[in-house]
């Protein structure tokens, strides 16, 4: 090999670790998509619950246990997407470091 070649180690272990992110945010981002749409569902039927315990208060008490329902649910989702988030981040950094 020639100094003016360049080397193909560096460059193949450049492409397969870029190939590693894509992937890695491929999985972040359906993560994403599937957390996002759980919570816009729970919010959902908790906004109408709400409108319908105006219209009828006898409903404000399932309201209210919806609500207790729900709430651990969406904290839940956002639990279990920062995890995978963060376990990302510091696979990351970690890569980084070796």
């Amino acid at each position: 090999m020639s100094a003016n070649e360049p080397e193909v180690g560096p460059r193949l272990d450049a492409q397969q670790e870029l190939e590693q992110l894509r992937k890695q945010l491929e999985v972040l981002y359906q993560n994403f998509r599937t957390t996002r749409h759980a919570i816009n569902n729970d919010v959902a039927v908790i906004m109408a619950m709400a409108e319908l315990s105006q219209r009828n208060p006898a409903q404000s008490q399932r309201l209210v246990q919806l609500c207790l329902e729900k709430a651990p649910q969406i904290s839940a989702s956002i639990g279990g997407f920062s995890e995978l988030f963060n376990g990302t981040l510091n696979l990351q950094q970690e890569t980084r470091k070796t």
